[in-house]
């Protein structure tokens, strides 16, 4: 599994997902469960997530978040 973006927020981790889920691509959003935890538009340590995709999608993954990654 290949780290490739920590979203901002839950909502966007949520669009990733379902994006990513859309296009039949196998990741794992590291931290996902815990994040509920503090919910808000604020990542900090405690809840921040980190998508981690596999390596053979690591390339589709990233042409899907290109918007994504430009932005940061």
């Amino acid at each position: 599994m290949v780290p490739l973006y920590k979203p901002k927020s839950d909502a966007e981790a949520r669009i990733i997902a379902a994006m990513l889920d859309a296009y039949g691509v196998d990741y794992l959003m590291q931290g996902e469960a815990f994040s509920t935890m503090y919910p808000g538009p604020l990542a900090t340590s405690l809840n921040a997530q980190v998508l981690l995709v596999h390596d053979h999608h690591v390339a589709l993954a990233r042409e899907l978040l290109t918007d994504f990654l430009d932005a940061d």
